[in-house]
Order: C-alpha cells, then structure tokens, then sequence
C-alpha cells in the first residue's frame, strides 16, 4: 500500500492545461500509509451501505465482505450501518449520463479534421465518410452507448431523461454527504460477484452493466475510492474486492485504512 501511495503522491497535483484538475494541496497519502501499516484504527467510524449488498450478490462475495469489515471491527474500528436510498436509481442515472456524453464527446471523430478518415477515394459524399470512418472507427458497445446517448439528448426526451438522471446524481452526492457525517469512510463490495469467463456475457450488455453496480455512485458523486484484496469467494474460489470510498479529496483516509486491513492479512 506505501507503494501505491508513493505512486500517488508523484502523479498528483494540478495540471493548469487541465480543465478538470482542481488546484489544492494533495492530500497526506504516503504518512496515512505509513500510519496506517501499524494495523490500528481505534477511532475511526467505517460505514456499510443498507444498499450495497442483498439480491444479485453473489453469496460468496457477500461472506468474504462481511469476514473484511469483521476485520475492521477486530483492529478498533466502528462499523455504522447507513442508509443511502437513492443508490437504489444509480444504474439508470449512470448510463444515461454517461452514454450521453460519449455522444457528445465522440460526435468530434468524424473522419473530417483530424484522426481515422475511412471511404475517403473520391467517390463518396462527405456523409458516406462520416458514416464509414465511425463505423470502422468504432466498436459495437461504443455504437450502443453513442446510440443510446444520442436518443437521450434528443428533443423531446432531453428533460425526461438526461435532465431527472442529473437530479438523481444530486441526490446520490446528498447521500453520501449525510453518510460522511456520521463515519469517515464506507466498506463493502467491489463488485456483486466475482470474475466471470471470457466471453460470457458479450451477447448481455445488461449483465456487464451491473457488474459496476456498486463502483457507480461514487462516480456519479465524484468522490475517490479504492478496492483492496478481500480474500477469496468460497463458492467460487475467485478473488474477492474490498471498496473503501472517502469524502471528496479525503484520499488519505483511504491510504490509512487500507494500509491496516492490508496489514493484518
């Protein structure tokens, strides 16, 4: 965990060439590591979603978290239970955001200013290349969620759903602001189950969907998190992930907490 906290420390930081890159000082990383290493969290809260959990985890994923936050619990932390109702909507809300702006941000590789240029010999319109170079250009999920975006920010269906996904995604970020006050830092699974084979479910777009269904409302809120070696599911034999979230740019409480858990492995 210092390894990855040392990492952290030299990629971090403001970028003024980056519009999204926020400029305050990077948080205490490597000390949190090194703190945490001894293995103790007296005093720290660790909250468990109501939410995270329950139909369509699978079982041993579920045995593994809660035999983690058990661990939590032994080295001196408080597990809180908290309650978070509106995580209940964050699949729908996520994708409709999210394929909307890969509509947006997309609609720039068109075979005319810069990049793959697909059809372009003379004999086709200007359209006809747009259309070759995106179809060549692009592969059958980035299709789906272009298509997808699209419909969604088109007139008519703009307010009915790309406008009420952003309200959920207020709502998501108010959850998890309330959550925060009453602990330092949430636990639970990474994932709803563990690994599947290659291939399995290529033709189920919707079973790929929800295998983010527990990282999706820390990204909708933009809040950091990290997943951490939880063991292994006992009716499968795979690896199991451990979340930790913590409040916008409160990553060090993440370096500290994983830091112990990894400690007393």
């Amino acid at each position: 965990m210092l390894d990855t906290a040392l990492l952290h420390e030299v990629i971090s930081g403001h970028d003024e060439f980056d519009a999204t890159s926020v400029d305050r000082p990077v948080s205490p990383v490597v000390a949190a590591a090194r703190e945490g290493a001894s293995g103790d969290l007296t005093g720290v809260k660790v909250g468990r979603v109501k939410q995270f959990g329950g139909e369509g985890t699978q079982d041993g994923v579920a045995e593994a978290v809660d035999k983690a936050i058990a661990q939590l619990e032994s080295q001196g932390a408080e597990i809180v239970e908290v309650d978070c109702p509106n995580f209940a909507h964050v699949m729908g809300a996520y994708y409709i955001i999210q394929t909307s702006e890969v509509s947006s941000n997309l609609a720039r590789f068109d075979g005319m200013r810069y990049g793959q240029r697909a059809g372009d010999d003379g004999k086709h319109s200007a359209e006809d290349v747009m259309a070759l170079t995106r179809g060549e250009g692009f592969g059958d999920e980035v299709k789906r969620r272009v298509i997808l975006g699209t419909y969604a920010l088109s007139v008519g269906y703009y307010d009915a759903y790309y406008l009420q996904a952003q309200r959920i995604r207020t709502l998501v970020a108010q959850d998890f602001a309330q959550a925060f006050e009453q602990v330092d830092i949430i636990a639970g699974p990474a994932t709803p189950t563990t690994a599947f084979k290659l291939g399995d479910k290529v033709d189920d777009p919707l079973a790929m969907y929800n295998f983010d269904l527990f990282t999706l409302p820390l990204n909708l809120a933009g809040l950091p998190g990290m997943s951490v070696p939880a063991g292994t599911a006992s009716d499968t034999g795979l690896p199991v992930g451990l979340q930790l979230i913590a409040p916008a740019f409160a990553d060090e409480r993440l370096y500290r907490v994983a830091a112990a858990f990894e400690a007393r492995r």
